[in-house]
């Protein structure tokens, strides 16, 4: 038969055994959600990936060259980071986890993560409270000086992705001049012909 302590011990310790639940689960929440913030800032890219990383978060922060970081630092200016653009499947979680544990990821001379071949296209650029396609004619109407001339109202129509002229991490290029000789932006570059 069980005492009047036991029975009370037992008591109290069934007491207990929520609070503790409701505690551990109040921790896992706040790191979990912790980490989800951190996981959304640049700096997690290069902290967990390290040396690859570097340039593209330096970039962003307009700590690396001029020709690399003036649009990765516009956006970062405007508040936008880096997964609003290169958005974090779980697929593609999965699959740079897998290539950054295995070292199965191509890096430049330099040491950083070799470009993907990721394009950005209207679709991705023209969302909202990003660019408005409207607005980014009308800035670009007569470029340079010469009428009728922009370079946002391609006689080659849609088919032009924005980063054929547009890079966030390199030096963009006045992809209309391969034909054409209009004004190059300051910063840019013509492409070779």
């Amino acid at each position: 038969m069980e005492t009047n302590e036991q029975a009370k011990a037992k008591g109290g310790k069934r007491r207990r055994a929520p609070i503790v639940c409701a505690v551990v689960a109040v921790v896992l929440v706040c790191a979990g959600g912790g980490f989800y913030v951190w996981h959304n800032q640049p700096s997690f890219c290069n902290a967990i990936c390290h040396e690859p990383m570097d340039y593209y978060v330096d970039g962003y922060y307009g700590e690396g060259d001029e020709a690399h970081a003036q649009l990765a630092v516009a956006h970062q200016q405007e508040g936008v980071t880096c997964l609003q653009c290169h958005e974090a499947t779980l697929e593609s979680q999965v699959n740079e986890g897998t290539a950054w544990v295995s070292g199965a990821f191509e890096t430049n001379a330099d040491g950083s993560l070799a470009p993907q071949l990721i394009t950005a296209d209207k679709q991705q650029c023209v969302t909202a409270g990003c660019h408005d396609w409207n607005d980014v004619v009308a800035a670009t109407e007569n470029w340079g000086g010469q009428a009728g001339v922009n370079p946002h109202r391609s006689h080659q129509g849609e088919a032009i992705d924005c980063s054929n002229c547009h890079s966030v991490h390199g030096q963009s290029v006045m992809y209309c001049n391969t034909c054409h000789s209009w004004e190059v932006p300051e910063g840019w570059s013509s492409p070779a012909k």
